[in-house]
């Protein structure tokens, strides 16, 4: 997998690295289909004078001390220094006969643009003021456009606080804050490939909850079959937190 034709980053952090590097091994693996995949470059940051990971920062940043609800938001030097300068970056994939089981997608979106769109609409009628206020806060990191499954990826936008939280949300359990940041996230990501219901593994969710029997199916198959898949990676914390949730 190549970027859009004709759009190129130069010098690519290591963010930007690991997330084209996911996309590759599911690209050249054989026992992976892939339904879609995407790679879109910010028009700022092409060519060899595109713009930095800390330029779009310093922009986007000045731009947010002017909106209320951005005003005092403080990024971790680490966001600046390396956010992926994707405009999005996201794939749709399954596994073949030999790896059943397997299925994932993930759509991660330029995090400046992310965080200046509205909240998604995630309060129902029952929902609690306060929940209300917390839902109100999150702003949409990454999802499952294309499967539809109402998973989301989240960052919990609060002033003068950092690092900032990083939730996962779906439907059935509502909102659960995750062991990450923002950069890890991006890093778990990367070994993950955006397999369904990875993010419960980093939360405090028992996965014995019948809620996540599939999550838990999901896991095991993950840490079966990557190994051989992708043997460039490790994957014993994800194994011990895993072991953990069961």
């Amino acid at each position: 997998m190549t970027p859009s034709e004709g759009r190129t980053i130069e010098s690519p952090t290591r963010y930007e690295q690991l997330l084209m590097a996911a996309l590759e091994e599911l690209g050249d693996c054989p026992e992976i289909g892939v339904a879609h995949q995407e790679l879109a470059v910010e028009s700022e940051a092409e060519g060899p004078n595109g713009a930095s990971a800390e330029q779009l920062a310093a922009e986007a940043m000045e731009a947010a001390a002017l909106l209320p609800e951005l005003e005092h938001v403080t990024l971790e030097p680490a966001i600046a220094e390396q956010a992926p300068r994707f405009r999005a970056i996201a794939a749709h994939w399954r596994g073949n006969e030999a790896a059943k089981g397997l299925t994932g997608e993930f759509r991660i979106p330029q995090f400046y643009r992310a965080i200046f769109e509205p909240a998604p609409p995630l309060a129902w009628e029952g929902s609690s003021q306060d929940e209300r206020e917390l839902l109100a806060q999150f702003r949409q990191i990454d999802g499952h456009p294309r499967s539809g499954t109402g998973l989301f990826g989240l960052v919990r936008i609060q002033q003068n606080t950092a690092p900032l939280e990083i939730w996962v949300w779906d439907a059935r359990l509502g909102a659960q804050r995750m062991d990450l940041d923002y950069l890890g996230y991006l890093e778990a990501l990367a070994v993950t490939k955006g397999t369904y219901g990875w993010q419960y593994l980093f939360t405090d969710l028992s996965l014995q909850n019948d809620d996540l029997y599939h999550v838990a199916e999901s896991a095991k198959a993950m840490l079966r079959r990557f190994p051989d898949l992708f043997p460039q990676h490790d994957y014993t914390e994800l194994r011990e937190r895993l072991e953990e949730r069961l």
